[in-house]
């Protein structure tokens, strides 16, 4: 089960390795805009959200849900995966 916790660890591990910020920085109720990422930095997590936890997140998917924190990127992984795992 993919839980809010391992999808922050996954996305926690990434920003350390592609930013330089102190590890106690990065929490969940963090700002993803305060963290500066660059189109090149979300097109490194989404490669990293599909390989380890198996969801491909759509880039229109940060505007139009809103997503403004870790703990609502980590959230919405989750929705995805279980969705995805639900049987039509």
């Amino acid at each position: 089960m993919t839980t809010v916790e391992k999808v922050f660890a996954v996305v926690r591990d990434l920003i350390l390795e592609l930013k330089d910020v102190d590890e106690n920085d990065v929490t969940l109720d963090s700002n993803i805009e305060a963290m500066e990422f660059d189109s090149l930095d979300f097109v490194e997590m989404q490669v990293v959200v599909q390989k380890k936890i198996g969801v491909a997140l759509d880039p229109d998917s940060f505007v139009s849900r809103k997503i403004a924190t870790l703990r609502q990127l980590c959230e919405f992984v989750v929705e995805l995966k279980e969705s995805a795992a639900v049987p039509a």
